[in-house]
């Protein structure tokens, strides 16, 4: 999940008429948060009637995602929840917690989201702040994360649906025109820039660069490396 991703779904829930259902397939562990709030916007503000088919998971960014569709559907042996914001371990490369102004913001958006599309606030709460306890559910110190019969049981999903194929029968959309939304160019560079990989390569290689370049007379190759990873790392 990230800012491309966001553009694209930004992109088709603006153009979708009030007739139309956008249908996403979902199957992520995640991603930015900033990315996954615009999608959740996109999808809380369109005319179109929207499902979500959790196919496999919707961990962390995902289950946002998932939450603010109308309709919520998961495949057999899937899940969702662990959605609290984490950041980068610097050198390790292990992820841990963010502040807990991050988690109360995210705790705050998973619960507006679930109220939006009347489902259980306290269990999407739950997926986001470990001190959250819910009687007979989830114990204080662990952080929620419903396999696709719990979450059914709870009335945080919908049903449990054999495939997509099947969803689409399920939901009288067999005789509906399918169009296929697809990511244009621009979405799919901003998606390669702003991976987190790639991301962090262009801004390293971008300072290394301009320090480089302060340390030899003129302009150089240096210099043109550093400005030129800059200026990808800011156009993602």
């Amino acid at each position: 999940i990230d800012l491309g991703l966001a553009a694209f779904v930004e992109r088709v829930a603006e153009r979708a008429s009030a007739d139309s259902v956008l249908i996403f397939r979902i199957t992520t562990f995640g991603g930015r948060v900033d990315a996954a709030v615009r999608i959740k916007d996109a999808i809380l503000g369109t005319a179109a009637t929207t499902i979500a088919y959790i196919e496999g998971r919707a961990i962390s960014a995902g289950a946002l995602i998932a939450l603010s569709c109308d309709t919520l559907l998961m495949s057999p042996g899937a899940s969702m929840g662990a959605a609290t914001p984490v950041q980068g371990g610097g050198a390790t490369g292990e992820t841990k917690p963010t502040s807990e102004k991050v988690v109360s913001y995210m705790r705050a958006e998973m619960r507006a989201t679930a109220e939006a599309t009347g489902r259980r606030a306290d269990l999407a709460e739950a997926m986001v702040d470990a001190d959250i306890e819910i009687k007979d559910i989830i114990a204080k110190g662990k952080l929620l994360t419903l396999t696709s019969q719990k979450a059914v049981e709870l009335k945080l999903a919908d049903a449990v649906i054999e495939s997509y194929t099947h969803a689409k029968k399920a939901l009288n959309l067999e005789r509906a025109v399918l169009v296929k939304a697809e990511t244009h160019w621009a979405e799919k560079l901003a998606r390669f820039l702003t991976d987190p990989t790639i991301s962090s390569l262009l801004m390293s290689f971008g300072f290394i660069g301009l320090l480089m370049e302060l340390y030899t007379p003129g302009f150089g190759v240096g210099g043109i490396i550093g400005v030129s990873c800059l200026f990808l790392f800011f156009l993602g």
